[in-house]
């Protein structure tokens, strides 16, 4: 497929063979969506040409229309074995080009917004991207979207027993993936053994490049969100916590 910032279909009505262009923003086997300014209505049954490296003739009805916002929602209709495999190989070839283009992405599940924020800073301040979500239950509809290129995980400690199902989880799916679990100001022990082989145990506050080095991303020196608040609240010559 030729490199482009999305895939084009051209839309041609069957009633007064008027014809536009629309950018397709979502493609699935069962049907797209479309933006674009022709206009058609709902139950409309349309010719949608599919602009691949091979152009793709096929069927549909529409379903939906958002005058609003020129937002054109089609099903596909007799879909043949051969043009359903061309559709899946673009889609395929669409989320490698953005996955490839996508910057590298810790997911963070921690249930402070105070800790997690503070981690998306400063993991931001050197070019790496962050997903957050509050409970252990997100972390693998997340880990799903395959447009984000995920590099790392960090997992709170205060979630207690329930890492170790979770860990273990993540190092039979996504085994590439670097675990880290960080703490409050104690570590305490997970009883699993999926837990000895995470790549990090820290502590709040954490050294940042203790951090970057257990999820293998950039350690330039960063002074961290909690570097700074330790710095202020501790007497002149203390040195931080490790």
């Amino acid at each position: 497929m030729k490199q482009r910032d999305h895939v084009a279909a051209t839309v041609t009505r069957n009633t007064k063979r008027e014809s536009g262009t629309f950018a397709i923003r979502d493609l699935a086997p069962g049907g797209a969506r479309l933006v674009g300014q022709l206009d058609v209505f709902e139950g409309e049954r349309v010719q949608l040409q599919i602009e691949l490296d091979e152009p793709l003739q096929l069927v549909a009805d529409v379903v939906t229309v958002d005058r609003q916002r020129k937002v054109v929602e089609v099903a596909f209709r007799g879909v043949t074995g051969e043009a359903l495999a061309k559709i899946e190989r673009s889609i395929a070839d669409m989320i490698d080009r953005v996955r490839a283009s996508a910057p590298p992405t810790v997911l963070i599940a921690h249930p402070v917004v105070d800790i997690s924020s503070a981690l998306e800073r400063d993991l931001a301040r050197v070019g790496v991207a962050a997903r957050v979500c509050a409970t252990l239950a997100e972390v693998g509809d997340l880990l799903a979207d395959r447009t984000t290129r995920f590099v790392g995980v960090v997992l709170a400690g205060s979630f207690g027993e329930d890492l170790g199902p979770a860990l273990q989880h993540l190092e039979e799916t996504r085994s590439e993936l670097r675990r880290v679990i960080l703490f409050g100001d104690q570590i305490e022990k997970v009883e699993h053994p999926a837990a000895r082989r995470v790549d990090a145990v820290l502590r709040t506050p954490w050294r940042f490049k203790g951090l970057a080095r257990a999820l293998d991303v950039p350690s330039e020196s960063v002074v961290t969100t909690y570097d700074q608040l330790v710095a202020l609240q501790m007497p002149i010559g203390t040195k931080p916590r490790g």
